[in-house]
């Protein structure tokens, strides 16, 4: 028999909405072990949001996550559903939380869907704890979001790949990645791996100074370059393609890394590549460090709620998980000045 749970805490919920990353499962069996060891049942709603207004959820438990652990994805699937943007709907939220009797529920996801879990804890009455995960590592009041680390390991992986053939064909190759208005991907990502340039959403893009640095390191000899990309880099009015916005009014960002490719190759007359990683970046077996971490993110939560907290996410800061106000989590948290000013030197742009 495990502990008692305190609070009266005897069922909770959980979800995972918005873009997945290769962390989620291992946060879901985090929650599972410290669920069982207080005696508290789990449900899961599938596909974020939706699950809760459609009433649409399945049982959770040790056994069925601990297979999991480190398994990319969702095993409860995900979605960009907004309950703020069809009337009735958080009034479905409702009714599902007081038919399942739930104790408190763990959103699981980043700024939309934590800014949901932080207006529906105030709306709702309920006991909400929120987790940052985000590949694009830019939920403010946390130094890390679940699959961070494995996001930036598959785009340190990717451009080690391609930069052997780039360089037996002397050609230079644009890699985009993702990160919206945040540039937290490429920049880690492009450091570590050595790329040439990295060109984030904080700094204003100048195209002419890119070329002419490229043009000086063709003509000391150095005919292949990585030019890491981010999707949402400004300054340069690229050939977009559209993708329209999603369920929270996200412009749904694509086409920089091959308008910049092409660009590069008809200004410099010079034979140039371009990857878009896209999905690449999401997926793959998450990293020891990344499964180990978000274990701690799951039990963290259901200690929480078990000690009657709310409206808090639960944060990674200073090197250890500590609590921080939930609507925190509603604006977005650019790259560092220090992180910005290797980025500089690297570039020199």
């Amino acid at each position: 028999m495990g502990l008692l749970p305190t609070k009266a805490v005897r069922k909770i919920g959980v979800l995972t909405g918005g873009g997945d990353s290769s962390g989620i499962n291992a946060v879901l069996h985090g929650l599972c072990l410290g669920a069982r060891r207080m005696n508290i049942d789990v449900v899961g709603f599938r596909d974020g949001w939706r699950g809760l207004i459609d009433g649409d959820y399945e049982p959770l438990s040790f056994d069925r996550t601990i297979k999991e652990v480190d398994r990319s994805g969702t095993i409860l699937g995900t979605s960009r559903t907004n309950p703020y943007k069809k009337s009735g709907d958080k009034n479905r939220i409702e009714y599902a939380v007081k038919a399942l009797n739930l104790d408190g529920l763990v959103a699981i996801g980043g700024n939309d869907t934590l800014t949901v879990a932080s207006n529906i804890a105030n709306d709702l009455d309920l006991k909400v704890i929120g987790i940052p995960q985000t590949i694009d590592n830019d939920v403010p009041g946390t130094e890390y979001c679940v699959g961070f680390d494995t996001a930036v390991h598959n785009v340190v992986e990717a451009i080690r790949n391609v930069r052997a053939t780039c360089d037996s064909h002397h050609e230079d190759i644009v890699i985009e990645v993702m990160g919206r208005e945040s540039g937290w991907l490429a920049a880690i990502a492009g450091l570590t791996a050595g790329a040439e340039f990295i060109l984030l959403p904080e700094t204003p893009l100048d195209i002419e100074k890119l070329l002419l640095a490229l043009k000086k390191r063709h003509d000391n000899g150095f005919k292949s370059n990585v030019i890491v990309v981010a999707e949402g880099v400004k300054g340069f009015a690229h050939r977009k393609i559209d993708a329209g916005t999603d369920a929270f009014g996200n412009v749904m960002l694509a086409g920089i890394g091959l308008g910049l490719r092409d660009y590069i190759q008809d200004k410099l007359n010079t034979k140039t590549r371009a990857i878009v990683l896209s999905y690449i970046q999401r997926g793959g077996t998450p990293t020891t460090h990344e499964v180990f971490k978000d274990l701690a993110f799951g039990r963290q939560a259901v200690k929480l709620l078990t000690e009657g907290k709310s409206n808090l996410m639960v944060a990674y800061k200073n090197g250890h998980l500590e609590p921080v106000d939930l609507s925190l989590a509603c604006g977005k948290e650019n790259v560092t000045s220090n992180i910005l000013e290797m980025v500089s030197e690297l570039t020199l742009l």
